[in-house]
């Protein structure tokens, strides 16, 4: 059985705040195995500053499915463009199998302009992705 669940997240810690972050959960047969914390800045732009698969899920394809849900629900939402702090070991994953791209430096510069709590980590680089249109289906719950 999958199911996904968001938790909210409210935290002071050293003058980052943690408010409006919420916490998506992959779960199979009632254990986590996979998680990302996401924020959402208004439409502009929502950020993932945080994702996690237990190893013993790696390569499993959860994460996949997990960004997935995140990517319909910000679509849904009407959200712009999704970005990350990418550490340079996994910067080719989110590019290569994500397609996130590199924040170019005037660009990062306007987002912390508008979302100044933006989580980052030290050594790690910016990257963002568009979010795709959400695609609402016509189809009553009936025609299942």
């Amino acid at each position: 059985m999958l199911s996904n669940f968001f938790v909210s997240l409210r935290r002071n810690v050293r003058g980052q705040e943690f408010g409006g972050m919420y916490c998506a959960i992959l779960m199979v047969n009632s254990t986590v195995v996979s998680a990302g914390l996401l924020r959402v800045f208004g439409q502009e732009i929502a950020e993932l500053p945080l994702v996690a698969t237990s190893n013993s899920n790696h390569g499993k394809g959860y994460f996949q499915l997990l960004f997935s849900c995140i990517e319909k629900l910000l679509a849904f939402l009407n959200v712009r463009s999704i970005v990350l702090p990418a550490a340079e070991e996994a910067e080719s994953i989110w590019t290569d199998k994500f397609g996130f791209t590199k924040i170019r430096p005037d660009q990062l510069i306007n987002y912390r302009r508008v979302c100044y709590q933006m989580v980052t980590f030290k050594g790690t680089s910016m990257l963002q992705k568009r979010v795709p249109e959400c695609r609402i289906s016509q189809t009553s719950p009936l025609d299942w």
